[in-house]
């Protein structure tokens, strides 16, 4: 019963902070509190902390999951990313070949093979399921 009483009675402090946010004000406050959490953290080593941020984190990410999902992307703007990314233009990838084809991959003329997938993945440092 004591535990009971005692959660009961900090409930109060916890619950602003221990929910899946259900509007986007209540998201960027848990978003706001886990900053101020990680720095707090930074100084205070507690494996309570550790546990809150934990939590928090979880449910914020069941909020974005639903609010904001993420959409799957083809290989090729997988690849346009990595390229944008790195500052990189059509003639910067020998490992597809020549300016022309890559230009015909980056247009859906031609697909990318499994040897470019795995040239480009060692090239970008990424898994190769990321292309396929």
């Amino acid at each position: 019963m004591r535990a009971i009483r005692q959660t009961v009675n900090h409930w109060g402090h916890i619950e602003p902070y221990a929910h899946v946010p259900c509007n986007e004000a209540q998201y960027k406050k848990l978003l706001s509190f886990v900053d101020e959490l990680m720095d707090w953290s930074r100084h205070h080593r507690d494996a309570r902390v550790t546990s809150l941020l934990h939590l928090i984190a979880s449910n914020i990410q069941l909020y974005e999951d639903k609010h904001y999902p993420l959409k799957k992307l083809t290989p090729v703007e997988m690849l346009k990313f990595l390229m944008e990314q790195h500052g990189l233009e059509q003639g910067d990838l020998p490992e597809i070949g020549s300016q022309s084809l890559v230009s015909k991959i980056l247009n859906g003329e031609r697909q990318l093979t499994l040897e470019h997938v795995r040239c480009l993945s060692i090239r970008f440092g990424v898994s190769p399921a990321v292309f396929i």
